[in-house]
């Protein structure tokens, strides 16, 4: 007889991820006070380089979408068992893969830094920057499968308790390294670096004691037929983060136009992203929840209770997310001067965020239907659908607003909330028609 699994609700799942992702915003403030407060070049550079890492990171988390999925579709059928040997099978898929991505970065760490046409003035501290992270990104996709196969299992608040010690350790690792306290010299750029390989390494060490103690998960539950399992989350992983990746590649012409306004033009894009990710949290961490809760549904052949559950969550968040974006803009004097002191800067922040009041509604639909399609397998219409709207009309308004109109940064959320908008509006079209009700990922239950 199969174990039976027992489910929990979205508070339960998004409770913990929600404080998770709060606390990991606080600390994103923390990192860029602390980098700008030493020196606001250095700030600069890790905010050049993280947005080439991020194709690295998005890369990394390849094996972990579509093992949060199966696992999940595996439990709403309580096949336990079968559940734990994709998590088994995602997290060393995932080990490999961040090997080969760390090499690639290692390689092209100065091409990246050329193409996104970095400032004179930080251009080594970006390629170094690189070449460090380099070596934290061989751990970065074992530990975003673990936290998807916790996720998947219901075990947020694990991942909540492994975020406050990393986060707490990195930030007090980061500022003496970077400044020179206690036993090590000042190190600036690679203070900022090293400060992420050490939390990586010590997250390993966590997640793997985690897995272990409360979900049991070992080398054993390793199943036979572990590439036909890797080419099965594939077929999901891949569409996704494809969207993401090329997503990236979008982000890295912006960011190419946007260098050429100069450091001040970087910093204004970076702390504008900084002080809009308090807003990002609401969605993430709903989609997330809704993502586990509609794969279960699906699992369990309960299409109907999926379809509601998922217009429903996303159009609450939407409401939400308006409110919670009004709220940061009347207060955003507050959150970008602890950023910054610039007064120009401060009032192109304070003008984006204006924008982003709605930027962020269409946003919060997009992505929670997107996912929410994602976990019932249906991946490639929606990901085809993003693409075209993000490169044939948002690439194109952008670079009207920088190039021809000359608006600067501002411009570019113009851009998005046209983008979010009509992706909003395409992943809501796709969700009611229900096409994903005749995908099929695991064998239906009269077949065993």
């Amino acid at each position: 007889m199969a174990q039976k699994f027992k489910r929990k609700n979205l508070f339960q799942i998004t409770f913990p991820l929600f404080f998770y992702g709060a606390m990991t915003i606080g600390v994103s403030f923390a990192d860029t006070m602390l980098l700008s407060n030493y020196q606001e070049n250095l700030a600069a550079s890790v905010s050049m380089a993280n947005q080439i890492l991020g194709v690295a990171y998005d890369l990394s988390g390849l094996i972990s979408i579509g093992a949060l999925v199966l696992i999940s579709q595996y439990l709403g059928r309580d096949e336990v068992a079968k559940a734990r040997g994709v998590a088994v099978t995602g997290i060393i898929a995932s080990f490999g893969l961040g090997a080969l991505i760390a090499s690639v970065l290692v390689i092209g760490a100065r091409f990246f830094a050329e193409w996104v046409n970095t400032p004179a003035e930080i251009y080594e501290d970006v390629v170094i920057y690189v070449y460090i992270i380099a070596a934290a990104m061989m751990f970065n996709g074992f530990i975003m499968a673990a936290k998807a196969v916790l996720t998947g299992f219901g075990h947020t608040l694990e991942i909540l308790v492994l975020g406050l010690i990393g986060n707490v350790t990195y930030i007090g690792i980061e500022y003496m390294m970077v400044y020179g306290v206690w036993i090590f010299p000042e190190m600036g750029i690679y203070g900022a670096g090293l400060s992420t390989v050490v939390v990586r390494l010590s997250s390993i060490a966590l997640l793997l004691f985690i897995l272990y103690w409360r979900l049991g998960i070992t080398l054993a539950d390793l199943e036979a037929g572990f590439w036909q399992t890797v080419r099965k989350i594939l077929k999901i992983s891949t569409p996704s983060v494809g969207e993401n990746l090329s997503y990236n590649l979008y982000q890295l012409a912006i960011v190419s136009m946007v260098a050429a306004l100069g450091v001040s033009g970087v910093l204004t894009r970076s702390y504008s992203l900084t002080v809009a990710s308090l807003l990002l949290i609401i969605t993430m961490v709903i989609s997330h929840g809704n993502q586990v809760l509609v794969g279960y549904d699906k699992g369990g052949d309960d299409d109907e209770t999926a379809f509601r559950r998922a217009r429903k969550t996303a159009l609450a968040t939407a409401g939400v997310g308006m409110i919670a974006s009004l709220l940061l803009y009347i207060f955003s004097d507050f959150f970008a001067g602890l950023l910054t002191s610039d007064p120009e800067i401060l009032a192109s922040v304070k003008q984006i965020l204006l924008v982003q009041i709605f930027v962020t509604p269409c946003s919060a639909v997009n992505l929670i239907l997107f996912n929410s399609l994602k976990a019932c397998g249906y991946v490639n219409r929606p990901v085809l659908t993003n693409l075209t709207i993000t490169f044939a009309l948002a690439l194109p308004l952008a670079y009207l607003a920088m190039e021809v109109l000359d608006v600067g940064v501002e411009g570019l959320w113009y851009a998005y909330l046209t983008e979010e908008a009509l992706k909003g509006t395409a992943m809501y079209l796709l969700w009611r028609r229900r096409t994903w009700q005749s995908v099929r990922l695991i064998p239906d239950a009269a077949a065993g």
